[in-house]
């Protein structure tokens, strides 16, 4: 959990966009790396750490994480507009962490003049993000790849399990399912159909 999930979405907050205390951030996507960037966010001290995601279960344990608020994308027509208006000027930092083309999008949409968007997720290369150049240039907005957020693992994941032992970094949660390796198929088949968050396989 803390080799990939953790290690990418905190470290996508405190080491790649390096969100400071105050600062406003926007999560789209919430699985195992989501919930991780909003668990970095609220270590960081973000004032509001906003969520979007269609699955009702990992928006209230995005809550218990640390969101102020949640977004149900199937129910905002506009998810950008509901950051816009939440923050009053946009957020500063906005996280695709779900890999989807069409979310990062939403997500410079969603960003103050100035802010930030971190891609987190990795979307298929077929997939093609559009946006005006303009936004880029006279709106001063950025745009950053992040690989395993940024970690150097020697000295991030000691810190991470630190953070866990002092109770500031909550990893239990992220495991919903134990199954033993016979299992595989049905924790793939939950995984698809976005049941949970992460599977452990028992040998």
């Amino acid at each position: 959990v803390i080799g990939c999930a953790v290690q990418t979405g905190v470290g996508a907050a405190l080491n790649t966009a390096k969100v400071k205390e105050g600062d406003t951030v926007l999560v789209l996507g919430l699985g195992g790396i989501g919930l991780s960037v909003v668990q970095g966010a609220r270590l960081a001290g973000a004032s509001k750490i906003i969520v979007s995601d269609p699955v009702e279960e990992r928006r209230e344990t995005a809550r218990k994480f640390g969101a102020t608020h949640l977004i149900d994308p199937t129910e905002v027509e506009d998810v950008a507009a509901r950051v816009i208006e939440l923050t009053e000027v946009g957020a500063d930092f906005a996280f695709e962490a779900a890999g989807v083309g069409k979310l990062v999008d939403v997500a410079i949409a969603a960003i103050r003049n100035g802010g930030t968007t971190i891609m987190v997720g990795a979307p298929p290369l077929t997939d093609l993000v559009t946006f005006m150049p303009s936004l880029l240039v006279f709106q001063q907005k950025k745009i950053s790849g992040c690989t395993l957020g940024s970690c150097n693992s020697l000295y991030d994941i000691p810190r991470m399990i630190g953070l866990y032992e002092a109770g500031s970094l909550d990893l239990e949660s992220l495991i919903t399912a134990r199954r033993p390796l016979e299992e595989i198929n049905l924790a793939v088949e939950d995984l698809l159909a976005s049941r949970g968050i992460r599977t452990v396989l028992n040998l």
